[in-house]
């Protein structure tokens, strides 16, 4: 499941980044609106990919103080 998301959105990254500036119409602006679609794409791509990987291993997990892990045990069991 995670390799399929990770694929499945590098694909959609890479078509917009990639194909989408091909079928711009042309202007005197072309190359500009072209470089930034790409800029804008890879900047996406990257806060998506930093976050994406960021939750596959976290750095730390939930802190529970004994307190509220003593209502935890009480209140669930």
């Amino acid at each position: 499941m995670g390799f399929a998301v990770f694929v499945l959105f590098t694909l959609i990254f890479g078509g917009i980044g990639g194909v989408a500036p091909i079928f711009l119409p042309e202007s005197p602006q072309r190359p500009l609106i072209k470089l930034m679609l790409m800029v804008g794409t890879v900047c996406c791509y990257a806060m998506w990919l930093t976050t994406y990987l960021a939750q596959l291993n976290p750095l730390f997990g939930p802190q529970v103080n004994n307190q509220t892990m003593a209502l935890m045990r009480k209140v669930w069991s």
